[in-house]
Formats: C-alpha cells, structure tokens, sequence
C-alpha cells in the first residue's frame, strides 16, 4: 500500500501583504502531477488546509478544485483533518456526504476512536483540539496540558485497537524537540504544548501536521510532513514537499518527496548601494526577497527603490542598526572618552565610515555651542 502524506498547505495566506494564493495553485498543480505519477491508495493531509479560520473565496475554490481533481476525477481516497488554523465547522460542512467518495474530512474528538479503514490499514484521527475542548469532551478538569490532553486521547483511542492491524495515527501537533519556524501559530498561550515522542508507540505509524520544517524531529516511526511552501523566512532553505509511506507485510518506508516551488524566499545580505546596481549575488530576481542592509540611512523610501528592482522584495532590515555586540566593555571605558570621541565612535561603528571634515567642524561647532549654552 502507498499513502501520501501532506499537511499544512495554510490557503489564503499572506506574508508581510502579500498574497500566496499564486504560488500555491502551483504547487498544488506540481503536487497532482505528482499524483499521477504515484497513484496512491490514499492521501493523507494533516491539518491547517486553510490559513484562517474564515478563508476568501478564492482560497476555498482553490481547495474544492484540487479535492475534486484527486478525489473525483482521479479516484484517489483523501483523509483530512483539522488543523489550529482551520475552522472546524467550516471545513467540515458536508463530511458525511463526501464519504461516499471516500473523501473522510474528521474535525471531531468523537470520531477519534472510530479508525477509517482503507485495504486492510486502520487510519485514527486526532484533529487538533484545544486542551479546554479536551478538558470538556472528557468532562476532566485535571487535564491542564498538552502532554495530559494528548495522553487521554490516545488511552481513549487504545481501546478500539485492533493489533492484528497496521495502525496509523494522523494528528496536527508538536513533538517534543521538533524545529519551530516562525510561521507556526502557536496551539496554546501560556503552557508547553510539546508531547513526549514515547506517547504514540501504541501505532506502527505517525503522520503529523504542524510543525514547517519536513525533517522536525528524528524518530523512528513519527514525521511531519511539512509545509508545501516556505511561509516565513525563517523557513529559508528548508526542503518543501510531501512524504511517501510504503508499506508491505508490516514493513514501513518513508520517504521525503520534494517539489519545486514558482518562487522561492531568499534572504540578501550586503550594501544598500550594491543591491541597488545590482552587484549582490541573488539566486533569483523573482524570488521573494528579505534584503538585509547596510549604508542606507541616507535614502528617502529604499523599500520602493528596491521593489523597482526586485518586484517580489518583502522585507527590508537596515543591519546598521542591529546591535550583536557592544561597543564599549562597561561605562568605565566610555567615561574615558570625551563627548566628541564618543559620537565618533558610535558613528563609526554604525556607518563602518569616519566623519567627513564638514561633519568634523559641524559637530565641533554644535557641541562648543551646547556647552556654551547656545541653541543649537
């Protein structure tokens, strides 16, 4: 049996004003080609289809144009479930209808002992939940975090086990030691939201949603899927794709499948005047653009310089302004200086350049008259 396993394709969003939506018909696109070649006995998409709980129009089409096309057109069974960024209600309109097409949409906690199966593989579902929904579905008040909510679920969920079967859990959470990214909402504010990996080891297999980053965590029978596409920068250079889980006579492969996105994020370090014409070394102009630099305090409005450059630019830092390190050990050394010295200094290490003369005798002349009381 092959299952695909995908998640967190995050519909609709918007990074720093700028919509995604483009790229992600793309990528859908690469991945149904991707299909065709795999021909899989099922789908599996691990939570956060959308990026908000009330998604536009054009992402909810783009949705229903590629479920039909897996689903419908290619016969292929999709499971889904419900990730922190999806509204429940929502995505799960017409669930009972669509499983005559063998398109299961679980969002919820009472299905989660109820296992889908599909040629001889049982498929458990634990949509995301908060810990106040589990606290009320179980009518528990001493479940007060991830770890307890979790470890309920799973105990409630051990009790329809069948382990003659292959058993697969498919959940939208973190895995303690996972690699965050900064676009990754929080589950919860205020409490540790990790799960100890020893938790799931009643399933044979674990396909997660959440976390961005394809290779989170290093175990043996649990993975992420990963995000179809880079939605921070902080995601810079991570793999984007999907995994394909083979399995025969109880043995399990897994393997990462990257795709190739429209446009990548790139992060560019270096002189404002060597971005401007063009001398920094930049993979691709229309990549979308974080520009790191340095020697632009001079310019009026250089986000709109670049973007007549690089169309695609997104973010702009001036690095001359980043403090890593301290100029001065401790205040004794600075009082050693006298003022002059001292704005020179700070001037120095925030332009990498010395006063001009004109400066010079311009700072002279304001610092003479500040201290001979003047207005200056």
């Amino acid at each position: 049996m092959k299952v695909i396993h995908t998640g967190d394709w995050h519909l609709g969003k918007i990074l720093n004003g700028k919509s995604l939506l483009e790229d992600q018909a793309y990528i859908l696109d690469q991945f149904i080609n991707s299909m065709h070649n795999e021909q899989p006995d099922v789908i599996v998409i691990a939570g956060d289809l959308y990026d908000t709980s009330y998604p536009n129009k054009e992402a909810i089409q783009l949705l229903e144009k590629t479920i039909n096309k897996l689903n419908l057109e290619m016969h292929i069974p999709l499971i889904i479930i419900s990730g922190n960024h999806d509204g429940k209600e929502r995505l799960d309109y017409g669930s009972r209808w669509f499983e005559r097409s063998q398109f299961y949409i679980r969002t919820r906690l009472e299905d989660m002992n109820k296992p889908i199966s599909i040629n001889g593989i049982d498929f458990y579902t634990m949509p995301f939940a908060t810990i106040n929904e589990i606290q009320d579905y179980f009518s528990d008040d001493s479940i007060t975090t991830h770890q307890q909510a979790v470890s309920k679920c799973l105990k409630y969920i051990q009790q329809s086990i069948n382990n003659e079967n292959i058993n697969i859990l498919i959940g939208h959470l973190t895995v303690q030691g996972g690699i965050r990214s900064e676009s990754e909402r929080p589950l919860t504010i205020g409490t540790v939201e990790s799960v100890e990996e020893d938790t799931f080891n009643m399933f044979d297999k674990v396909m997660l949603g959440h976390l961005h980053h394809p290779f989170s965590i290093n175990s043996d029978f649990i993975n992420y899927s990963g995000s179809l596409l880079q939605y921070s920068f902080s995601e810079v250079n991570q793999a984007k794709g999907y995994r394909r889980v083979e399995i025969e006579e109880h043995q399990i492969k897994d393997q990462f499948i990257p795709l190739k996105p429209r446009r990548e994020l790139e992060v560019v370090e270096g002189d404002y005047e060597d971005a401007i014409h063009e001398r920094l070394a930049i993979k691709n102009k229309e990549n979308y653009l974080h520009f790191k630099l340095k020697h632009m305090s001079h310019v009026t409005d250089p986000m709109m310089h670049l973007k007549q450059i690089y169309k695609n630019t997104l973010a702009l830092t001036n690095q001359s302004f980043e403090f890593n390190t301290s100029i001065y050990q401790s205040d004794e050394e600075i009082q050693k200086f006298e003022d002059e010295t001292i704005i020179k200094k700070f001037y120095e290490e925030i332009t990498d350049e010395t006063l001009t003369s004109a400066q010079n005798d311009k700072l002279n002349y304001i610092l003479n008259d500040f201290l001979n009381g003047g207005d200056a």
